[in-house]
This record gives structure tokens, C-alpha cells and sequence, in this order.
């Protein structure tokens, strides 16, 4: 029994030796019978590639920075309303308090307190009017300024600005009635005829009594027309050029009228001097803006080069029963209008420091100063060198004596303007 399990073993061992030597055939699915297993079996599913997804690219991170500041950028133009480096349109409105150069005057009117000629070689004479302004205040005023963008970048545009001072007009009096520190008051001048110095007497003991008025007016405007374009426009800094045209007129006045009883009978006598400048030229100049926060510091120069028109009126009169032409400083000899054109230089430079309220206002603080090179003045227009004969009221009824004095002088200086400025300016 024994020898006849040992047989089946043998034969079983070899039996399992002969398969795993022999390699099965693949499976494969029958053509046309997809999920068919060999010998038509069917399968539940069927066996379907898998493709596994490529890994996303990875973008390099130079490439991103650009895009993402130009995204920041957008939602910073959308909120200041895409507004560019000079923006739509924009005003500015100021307060002017500035102080002009003084009127020149020479000296004008004279007094003693111990009696004898107000002349200037009398060592008693005191000169109350001449060789300073007789007022020099501030001067308010205001200045206007309207822009717009002419392109859709709002990089190029144009602006208008109209800015002027207030007329001022200073006026002091003097009079011998009832002023016992006054003794004898008049208007000096050099006495053509014996080269000395001499003064017409509008108040001594004895002789006549009266007073002297001296009045001084002063106006300032001027106006722009300005192309203005944005040539650097980066965080904190911005820098605009300006080109255009430049208009400032100055009118000055110097009246001296006096009251003079004498010889029971009275007289009115006035000199009057008035200098007129229109100045005309083209202007370039530029504008910085730096700003940090809510804080901005502006800085403005321009300089512009053109013509002065100057103008010097001349004109007086005497009324003493009936009225004749000329006064003290005034007579046939230089009453009239002269005129003549030179060429000017008007540079002009602004400070401004102040804060910002919203995006689209500031407040702001300033220092202004103005510059004519070439003007007339009234003071300056006054020859003191008389011949006593053509003074109407010293000689009523006489004749006019021919001579070149006083004489028509066209005597021509400087003039500036300085002083704060108060304001705001919107962009919108």
C-alpha cells in the first residue's frame, strides 16, 4: 500500500513540474467584443486606459512681479479716477499780501520850527516828505488759476492766471494853522536862475498861511497764458515745464496840491506826475512738486522776456481867480505825455508748503516775489530845478518865460513785489 502512494506522489510532482515550465497565453480581448475574456466570458467593466495629468507649470517669478505691480497700478488709477500726472482740469485761488517796492520821492516838503525859508541849506529846515516812501503797508490782492488736460493721459494741457493788488493810496497833510511846531512850511527846489537853493513858502509869519497835501497811488495786476506739459511724474516728485505768454501793467501817481492864502487873496495849486508800464513777453519755467504723505513742498520759477510800454503824464495847474497851466514843479516847459518802449526782462519765483486734504485738494502756505527790470515811477519824473518866473502864483499875469526847466525828465528803474501767499488748488 505503501509503494502505490509513493507512485501518485511522483506522478502528481511531475505533473505540476511540466505546467510552470509552459507560459500561459495574454489575455487578450476578442476583436469587436470589447470586455470579452478568451472563450467569450464576459467581464462587469471594462478595462480603460489611465492617463495621469502633467504637472501644472510653474511660472517664473520675474515674469509674475511686472504683472502684479501693473494690477496694483490699475486699482490705484481706478480709485483717483484714472486721473493723470496733471489731471483733468484744475483752479487754484490765493490770497495776495505782498509789499511793493517803495514809490521813490524826492524831497517834496520842508518846515522850520524857529522860523526862516524852509531850504534845504537852512540848517533849521526839517524835510517831512522826500527821500522815503510815504507809505509802505502791505498791499492785499488776489491771484486765479484755471487748467485742463488737452490729451487723455493728461501729460500736456494748458492753464490761464489772473492775479493783481488792490490800489493803494497814501495821503499826508500839513498845515500851519494852529501848529505851533511849525513856523514856515513849503516845497523846495534849486533855483535855475542863481543855482541855489530856494523854496516856494506856503506858510510863514507874516507872509502867507496854508497847507500841503501829498498823496501816492500804486496798482499791480497781471495775467498768463500758460501750455503746460508733465516731464517726470514718479512717487514723491513731479515736474511740469511751462510755456506761454506774460502781462503785468503797473500804475503809479504822485499828486502835491497846496492851499495858500496870501495877500487877502487864495490860491489852489496842484503838480501831478503819473507813470503807466504794460509789459508784454513770452515766459518759460518749471514747476517741482515733492510730496511725502500729506505733506507737499511746490517750487515755481519762470523768467520771461518781452517789452515794456512806458508812459509819464505830466500835468499841473493853478487856480487863483481864474486857472492857468502849471504849479511848483510843473509848466509849460514839461507838462505834457511822453512815451517809449524797452526791452524787460519778469522773472518770478513761488515757495508753497502745505498739506493735502483729500485726493483732489490742498492747502497751502507760500512766499512770492516779482520782478520788473525796467519801469517809470512818478517820483523820479520830478526836475527840482525851477525857474521862480514861471511860478504861476508868484508871478499872476506874467508871461511864460522860455527855458528847458523844469524840464520833461524820462527817468526809469527797477520794481519788485514780494510778500505771503495764502490758498488752495483743486484737481478734479
Amino acid at each position: 500500500m505503501r509503494a502505490v502512494w509513493i507512485a501518485v506522489a511522483t506522478v502528481l510532482a511531475g505533473t505540476a513540474d511540466r505546467a510552470a515550465s509552459q507560459e500561459l497565453p495574454p489575455i487578450t480581448a476578442v476583436p469587436g467584443e470589447a470586455g470579452m475574456l478568451p472563450g467569450g466570458t464576459d467581464v462587469s467593466r471594462p478595462l480603460t486606459p489611465v492617463e495621469v495629468p502633467a504637472p501644472p507649470a510653474i511660472a517664473n517669478k520675474h515674469d509674475e512681479k511686472p504683472e502684479a505691480i501693473e494690477r496694483v497700478e490699475q486699482v490705484q488709477q481706478q480709485k483717483a479716477g484714472a486721473r493723470g500726472p496733471l489731471g483733468p482740469t484744475w483752479d487754484d485761488m490765493a490770497l495776495l499780501l505782498w509789499w511793493p517796492k517803495s514809490q521813490p520821492v524826492p524831497p517834496l516838503v520842508t518846515a522850520t520850527r524857529v522860523g526862516g525859508p524852509p531850504t534845504l541849506s537852512n540848517p533849521n529846515t526839517h524835510l517831512l516828505v522826500g527821500g522815503r516812501a510815504i507809505g509802505n503797508q502791505a498791499i492785499a490782492g488776489g491771484r486765479f488759476t484755471l487748467g485742463a488736460s488737452v490729451n487723455e493721459a493728461q501729460t500736456v494741457g494748458g492753464e490761464l492766471v489772473y492775479f493783481f493788488l488792490g490800489s493803494r493810496t497814501f495821503k499826508t497833510a500839513f498845515s500851519g494853522v494852529g501848529n505851533e511846531r511849525i513856523q514856515s512850511l513849503g516845497l523846495p527846489y534849486t533855483n535855475y536862475v542863481t543855482g541855489l537853493e530856494d523854496a516856494f513858502t506856503v506858510v510863514m509869519p507874516g507872509v502867507a498861511t496854508g497847507s500841503i497835501y501829498a498823496t501816492t497811488t500804486t496798482r499791480l495786476q497781471g495775467a498768463e497764458a500758460n501750455g503746460v506739459a508733465n516731464l517726470v511724474d514718479i512717487v514723491g516728485f513731479r515736474l511740469n515745464g511751462l510755456i506761454g505768454y506774460r502781462f503785468v501793467q503797473l500804475n503809479e501817481g504822485l499828486t502835491i496840491e497846496q492851499r495858500r492864502f496870501a495877500g487877502g487873496g487864495s490860491a489852489v495849486i496842484y503838480d501831478e506826475f503819473v507813470a503807466h508800464n504794460q509789459y508784454n513777453g513770452g515766459q518759460l519755467g518749471f514747476r517741482a512738486d515733492l510730496s511725502r504723505g500729506a505733506v507737499f513742498c511746490e517750487m515755481t520759477g519762470k523768467v520771461a522776456l518781452g517789452q515794456t510800454s512806458e508812459m509819464v503824464r505830466i500835468d499841473g495847474a493853478t487856480v487863483n481867480g481864474g486857472m492857468v497851466p502849471g504849479g511848483v514843479y510843473t509848466s509849460a516847459a514839461n507838462i505834457g505825455r511822453y512815451t517809449r518802449n524797452v526791452f524787460a526782462v519778469v522773472p518770478e519765483g513761488t515757495f508753497k508748503i502745505g498739506l493735502k486734504v483729500n485726493d483732489s485738494g490742498r492747502f497751502y502756505l507760500g512766499y512770492n516775489f516779482l520782478y520788473l527790470s525796467d519801469v517809470v515811477r512818478p517820483g523820479d519824473q520830478i526836475d527840482r530845478n525851477l525857474n521862480p518866473a514861471n511860478i504861476a502864483v508868484l508871478n499872476p499875469g506874467g508871461a511864460f518865460v522860455p527855458s528847458d526847466r523844469p524840464r520833461p525828465l524820462f527817468n526809469h528803474t527797477d520794481f519788485w513785489a514780494q510778500g505771503f501767499v495764502i490758498g488752495m488748488e483743486t484737481r478734479y
